[in-house]
C-alpha cells in the first residue's frame, strides 16, 4: 500500500514536470500587445491648481516598455496638448526621449527580465491669467516612438506536393503556420503556407493592428519636426509600415522570399505597405511571398522571420480643474 502511494506521487510529479516544460518551451517570445506603458506620474498633473499663478506643478509622463523591442535615444517624444505653453510658461511643449528604453527579454530559462522605465518632465508650470469661478482644462499627452515587431514560424520545405520520406509524413506545406509575435501593437497574425508550383512554397500573411494606441505612421518621417505624428486622414504616412521578410536558408544557401504588393521596394523582400481598415473596424494589410525550395529534394522545417517597424502614437488625457483664488 504504501509503495503504491509513493508510485502514485512520483507519477503525478513527473507528469507535473512534463506539464509545465511544454507551457513555456515552445514560446519564441513573451508576447503581448503593447510597446510603451504610458502613464501620469501620480499628481504630476495635480487635480486642481489655482490662478494668477499661484501654485506650481509639472507634467511628468512615465513611460515603461512592456514590449520586446529597444527604443534608442531619441526614438520617441512626448508632446503636450490642451493647454496653452504660454499660458502656463511651459516653452516648448514637445520633448524627446532623449534616453534609450530597453524592450522586455525572454531568458533561455523561460524567466522575463522586465523592459525599462523612463520619465518626461514639464516643470514649472503656473497659470497667470485670472478666472473668474472654476475652470476645468484637459492635459493630453501624445507620445510618439519608433518600434519594431518580430515574427518567427516554422515553414514547411517540399518541392512536390507528392514528395514523401519513406512512409513518414514529416511536415505539412498547405495550411496555418501559427506566428509568433515579440511583444508590439502591430503583429502578424495569421501566416499560411501553400505550393506555389515550379518548386516553390507561398506565404500568405495578415499583418493587423493588436493595440490599444491612436495610430501608425511610416518610420522614415523625422520625429523632429513639429508634428510628425500628425494623425489626420490627409497625411499620407499614417498608416505605413516598412517590412523585411528575412532569407530562408535551405541546403545551405540563403534563399531570398519574393514578395508582391510591396510599395517602394528596395528588394523583392522588403518595402513597404499599408494597412487599411476591414469590416470589423481593424487595420490589416495581406501580403503574399514565394519561397524556392526547387534546390532540393527533401522535407524539413525551416525557421522564416518578418520584421515589421513604424512609428506608434497614444495618448494620456487627464482633466484638472483652475480654481480662482478670492483675496
Amino acid at each position: 500500500m504504501r509503495l503504491a502511494i509513493i508510485l502514485t506521487i512520483l507519477t503525478v510529479l513527473i507528469l507535473s514536470g512534463c506539464t509545465e516544460n511544454t507551457g513555456s518551451g515552445g514560446k519564441a517570445f513573451i508576447g503581448g500587445t503593447e510597446g510603451l506603458r504610458t502613464s501620469f506620474l501620480g499628481g504630476n498633473p495635480p487635480n486642481e491648481i489655482f490662478d494668477g499663478g499661484q501654485s506650481t506643478f509639472a507634467i511628468v509622463v512615465k513611460l515603461e516598455n512592456i514590449g520586446e523591442d529597444d527604443i534608442a535615444a531619441n526614438e520617441g517624444y512626448v508632446k503636450i496638448n490642451g493647454l496653452d505653453p504660454g499660458t502656463y510658461g511651459m516653452g516648448n511643449p514637445k520633448k524627446m526621449i532623449e534616453v534609450a528604453i530597453p524592450g522586455a527579454k525572454k531568458n533561455f530559462d523561460g524567466s522575463v527580465l522586465n523592459g525599462g522605465i523612463a520619465t518626461i518632465e514639464f516643470g514649472d508650470l503656473k497659470y497667470e491669467p485670472v478666472v473668474q469661478g472654476n475652470l476645468q482644462q484637459t492635459v493630453w499627452a501624445d507620445i510618439c516612438y519608433k518600434y519594431t515587431t518580430r515574427t518567427t514560424t516554422q515553414l514547411c520545405i517540399k518541392k512536390d506536393p507528392q514528395l514523401l520520406l519513406g512512409d513518414k509524413k514529416i511536415c505539412d506545406v498547405e495550411g496555418e503556420k501559427y506566428p509568433q509575435n515579440a511583444g508590439s501593437p502591430i503583429q502578424i497574425t495569421s501566416l499560411k503556407e501553400s505550393f506555389a508550383g515550379n518548386g516553390k512554397v507561398g506565404i500568405s500573411m495578415i499583418f493587423s493592428h493588436m493595440g490599444t494606441g491612436d495610430a501608425f505612421f511610416d518610420p522614415r518621417v523625422s520625429l523632429s519636426g513639429t508634428n510628425p505624428c500628425n494623425d489626420v486622414e490627409s497625411n499620407t504616412n499614417r498608416g505605413r509600415v516598412h517590412v523585411l521578410v528575412k532569407p530562408v536558408k535551405i541546403g545551405g544557401a540563403q534563399i531570398t522570399p519574393v514578395c508582391t504588393g510591396l510599395s517602394e521596394p528596395t528588394g523583392t523582400n522588403e518595402g513597404y505597405i499599408r494597412l487599411y481598415k476591414d469590416g470589423s473596424g481593424r487595420e490589416q494589410f495581406s501580403l503574399y511571398c514565394t519561397v524556392d525550395a526547387s534546390s532540393t529534394d527533401s522535407i524539413f522545417e525551416v525557421p522564416i522571420d518578418v520584421e515589421t517597424t513604424y512609428l506608434y502614437l497614444q495618448h494620456l488625457e487627464k482633466d484638472i480643474t483652475i480654481r480662482h483664488v478670492i483675496g
